[in-house]
């Protein structure tokens, strides 16, 4: 159902809004959106109100994006995006993630906000060999 509704939202939702609107330009202004998040989130675990702003609204959208895309696993059981948050992460958790990852790295963080974020997950939740597949076995 979630997944519906984000699909919905980016077929027919964002193409309403001026480019300007729904856009992030780099990942310092996706860590500053995510900053605002952290600062002014209300709630713990997996119940949580973020702030009403298109700022906050854009980081979590973007980082659910990613938290959909680490479960993915190819056909071997190997974790497509060579992140591996363990099933009980919170969103708000990656978030906290993302954030800690751009301000330790605010000299050398990619412009580019997918790898930004990428290497942030890849950092924070690397894959073992026993987390790196999924939970069947893998084909031959």
């Amino acid at each position: 159902m979630v997944l519906r509704v984000a699909l919905f939202a980016a077929v027919f939702v964002l193409p309403l809004f001026p480019s300007h609107l729904a856009a992030i330009d780099d990942s310092r202004e996706l860590a500053s959106y995510c900053e605002a998040v952290e600062r002014g989130v209300v709630g713990t675990g997996t119940e949580v109100e973020i702030p009403d702003t298109k700022e906050a609204v854009l980081c979590w959208g973007y980082m659910e994006a990613f938290q959909h895309l680490a479960a993915l696993a190819d056909q071997n059981g190997a974790r497509v995006l060579g992140a591996c948050p363990p099933e009980k992460e919170t969103l708000l958790d990656l978030v906290r993630s993302f954030v800690v990852y751009a301000r330790s790295h605010r000299s050398a963080l990619p412009d580019n906000t997918a790898v930004a974020v990428l290497s942030a997950l890849q950092q924070t939740y690397p894959c073992s060999p026993t987390r790196q597949s999924s939970q069947r076995p893998a084909r031959k």
